[in-house]
Order: C-alpha cells, then sequence, then structure tokens
C-alpha cells in the first residue's frame, strides 16, 4: 500500500507537469527529484535503523528533522524553522509571560549558546549573567551540537525547579558554574521616574508586541511632573518588533528617517517618523553590550540625526530583519529577510552602535542596581546585598552601600550641564 501511495503522489506531480508554463518545468522537475531524495532516505532509514529504543522516531520526526537541517545550513542563527510546539513556546514569548531563567539567546551551528541579554529582573539578571556570555552546558548537557530551540526548551521547565549552566565569558580563563531556579517571567517592559525636579528617567527593558501606549504614557507622566531632559535607558534590551521600533523612535524626533530596510531585491524601503512628537528636550540613551536590534534602531536614528547623545557601551550588532510563517501542520518558520541601515545609510549587522561617550561599566553592578527598578529602594539594597554576597562575598556585597551607577550618572550629568546652559541662555 505503501508504495502504491508513493507512486500516486509521484503520478499527480508528474501529470501537473502538463499544466505548467515551459520556463517553470526544468525547476518544477529538480524540486520533484529533491522530493523524492528526502523520501527515499526517510524509507532508507525506517527500513534499516536500529532502533535501540533511546532513539525513537517517525517519519514527521525525521521530516522535522531534514527542516532543521535545511534551516540550520543558512548558518544564520536568526533563522530558524520551529515544530508546533516550539512555535507556541516562541510565541509565549513574546507574549511576555513564560516559565524560564529569563535570557534571550542566539546560536550559530557548533557554537555555544550566546546570550543576547538577560531580561531584568528575572533569574538569569539576578544571579549575574551578562551579555555575549557563552553557554557551554545545560544541565551538563554540551550546547555546541544543540539548536537554539533545544537550548531554550532546557532552560524552561516548570516554576520552582533549577537547572545548572556552565558558563565561558570573556576574560575569564575558568567557566563559572550558575544555578538558576526557574520561575514565570511576567515581563514589565515600561519603568519610569525623576531623577530630580527637572530630569526623568524612562527604561524599556525589551519592545514588546504593542509597548508605545505604555511608554507614550510614561513619558506623558514624566512631562507632567515637570521633565525638562530625559535619560532613555536601553541598557539590555534585546530588541523586537520592527513596527515599535520605528514609533518610539517617532517620539523623539521631529523630522526625518528612522531606518530603512533592503530586502534580497535590493530596493529600499524608507520609515520616515510618524505619531506624536513630544517636544525638544535634552535627550540622553544609555546602551551597553546588550542593547540589540530594534534597540539599535531607535540609538542608530538618535544618534544619526543629531537628536540626542549616547550613552554607554557599544551595541550589539544585530542588523537583520526576520519574519515569522506559519506552516499548514502548525510549524513555522522565522527567517531572516531584510537588513536594515541607520539614517546614515550604515549597517551595524556584527559591528554594533559606538556611544557618542563612551563609559564603561567594569562590575556589571547595573544587574544589582535599585535606581533601573520601580520599586522600594531599601528593600531592593537589601536584596541586592544578598545577592552580591552570595556570588562574591561579604566584601564585595558592602559596596553596595557606596555605589552608583556610573552611567546613569554620567548621562545625568551631561543633562545638567545643557540645562544650566539653556539657563545662561535665557538671561
Amino acid at each position: 500500500m505503501k508504495i502504491v501511495n508513493k507512486y500516486m503522489i509521484l503520478f499527480l506531480l508528474i501529470s501537473s507537469l502538463c499544466f505548467a508554463k515551459e520556463k517553470n518545468r526544468v525547476g518544477f522537475l529538480t524540486n520533484l527529484k529533491e522530493l523524492k531524495e528526502i523520501s527515499d532516505i526517510m524509507d532508507i532509514v525506517n527500513e534499516n535503523y536500529v532502533d535501540t529504543g533511546d532513539h525513537k522516531f517517525s517519519r514527521k520526526t525525521l521530516m522535522q528533522g531534514a527542516l532543521k537541517g535545511m534551516v540550520e545550513s543558512l548558518e544564520d542563527p536568526h533563522s530558524t524553522y520551529f515544530t508546533k510546539a516550539e512555535l507556541e513556546s516562541f510565541e509565549e514569548d513574546v507574549r511576555g509571560k513564560y516559565v524560564g531563567v529569563g535570557m534571550v539567546v542566539q546560536k550559530k551551528a557548533n557554537e555555544a549558546l550566546t546570550v543576547v541579554s538577560p531580561i531584568e529582573d528575572a533569574p538569569a539578571f539576578k544571579v549575574g549573567i551578562r551579555p555575549k556570555d557563552k553557554v557551554v552546558s545545560i544541565g551538563g548537557v554540551s550546547t555546541y551540537n544543540l539548536t537554539t530551540e533545544e537550548c531554550v526548551k532546557k532552560l524552561k521547565g516548570k516554576a520552582g525547579t533549577s537547572i545548572a549552566i556552565k558558563v565561558q565569558r570573556e576574560g575569564r580563563e575558568k567557566l563559572l558554574d550558575f544555578t538558576l531556579k526557574r520561575e514565570t517571567i511576567q515581563l514589565k517592559y515600561v519603568k519610569h521616574r525623576m531623577l530630580d525636579s527637572k530630569i526623568g528617567y524612562l527604561r524599556l527593558t525589551q519592545f514588546g508586541e504593542n509597548i508605545y501606549p505604555d511608554l507614550r504614557k510614561a513619558l506623558e507622566d514624566l512631562q507632567a511632573k515637570g521633565m525638562k531632559a530625559l535619560v532613555f535607558d536601553l541598557r539590555s534590551n534585546p530588541g523586537g518588533a520592527l513596527d515599535q521600533a520605528i514609533k518610539v523612535s517617532s517620539m523623539f524626533l521631529k523630522e526625518g528617517r528612522v531606518v530603512s530596510v533592503k530586502g534580497r531585491d535590493g530596493k529600499e524601503k524608507v520609515s520616515k517618523r510618524e505619531g506624536k512628537y513630544y517636544g525638544d528636550f535634552p535627550l540622553v540613551i544609555l546602551v551597553n553590550g546588550g542593547s540589540a536590534s530594534a534597540s539599535e534602531i531607535v540609538a542608530g536614528a538618535i544618534k544619526d540625526n543629531k537628536r540626542g547623545m549616547l550613552v554607554g557601551e557599544k551595541t550589539f550588532g544585530k542588523g537583520s530583519v526576520q519574519t515569522l510563517l506559519p506552516l499548514p501542520d502548525g510549524d513555522g518558520i522565522k527567517i531572516t529577510i531584510a537588513k536594515y541601515y541607520t539614517p546614515s545609510g550604515v549597517s551595524i549587522h556584527g559591528k554594533g552602535i559606538e556611544p557618542d561617550v563612551p563609559v564603561e561599566d567594569k562590575d556589571y553592578y547595573l544587574l544589582f542596581d535599585g535606581t533601573i527598578t520601580n520599586v522600594d529602594e531599601k528593600e531592593n539594597k537589601a536584596s541586592k546585598k544578598k545577592l552580591i554576597q552570595e556570588i562574591k562575598g561579604t566584601k564585595e556585597a558592602k559596596k553596595v552601600d557606596t555605589h552608583k551607577d556610573i552611567q546613569l550618572n554620567v548621562a545625568k550629568g551631561i543633562l545638567e550641564g545643557i540645562l544650566v546652559g539653556k539657563g545662561r541662555e535665557k538671561k
């Protein structure tokens, strides 16, 4: 019966050639040959592979493996094939609520899992995971031969359970050991407060599906409280939706380009500012090595349009655009369809954006700085001391009492200087 069905499919495919245009026939025959080769290999595996019991498989599993391999052969860490379960997990992440350890990651074939950014206030963030850390093993299993989705699946699990990982960090010879306790990650993307009577602080942790209304509301609240200058913190923001990046950039730009995108046809699609403009107040953007993708679109738009200054460290360097395409069986494929360019026509892919004022945070105290979160300062300071004591010891924990966020302080100092200068001009 299997042979009959197989040849019936081939007959139907070949007969459809009668209706194909002449110029498409060669391509059709090539596709048919490739499909037959895949089918033949599946038959060989089904008929000859010695199943030890540890490697259960089905024709569906084999086909999914072939499709994964096909996309992985592109050697693009941002393109991937999702099974139905993996797609549901991915969409769960995008919606902003899931059980895991809170890391945005990427992976190339035969390399360790790379951390793009730990998600603020999540388990990975709290124990000190940093952007560009290399996770070499998860639960004792090497990540080198795993796909991104397989790594993510291992990191996720039931709330309250723990997973051990080993990390290779730049500048360190020995691997670092971390134990992460999984919890429900409920992402709060927008945080804001006044640093003093004139300078506002606005933090965006990730470009979720619809963060623009929340960000707009936060900025309007700061302006209602008397804000005359703004620190916009995009540190360790791994990016997200392109349309949200355009809307966010437009809040600060009176005119001009935000970003341009070029697909495989080479045609340029330019996105200009849109929506409400919130004024020409002095602006500083905080960035670091975990600022990626949509964060870099905003940073590039602000820098190239000379609207504000970038303070901190060089950004991650992800300058490509992906789209998610559903497949008939509930599977899906996320594939890179274009590269984006800053208003000056520069591609930052693999390069990143240099800040106007470089300020390195050597000890990466951003992870433990209470000024970053809108929680009770005293309670947060106690939590920070406890975390640092567990990780670095009592001596380091005592530094929390006197430590300040140097990057934030520099940004605030720049804005204070600008405001003083404006005050003198009015006189």
